[in-house]
């Protein structure tokens, strides 16, 4: 039973990471149709295409990320 248990708390815990990072993608398709993709949520300059590359859902700038 125990080992039933930690099977499903460990693809609980898939799920809710594979929901977080759908709801990433989705909110950088509306960016796009926003015409805001790329731009920095916080400070307005815009996301290095290497983040972007590496994270296309970012929504900070590295400068920004680091200060949270």
């Amino acid at each position: 039973a125990g080992a039933v248990t930690a099977e499903r708390t460990e693809r609980l815990g898939l799920v809710d990471t594979l929901k977080r990072q759908l709801d990433e993608v989705e909110g950088a398709l509306a960016r796009i149709e926003e015409g805001t993709y790329g731009v920095c949520a916080r400070c307005g300059k815009e996301i290095p295409a290497a983040r972007l590359e590496a994270r296309p859902e970012s929504t900070l700038c590295v400068e920004c990320k680091s200060r949270t």
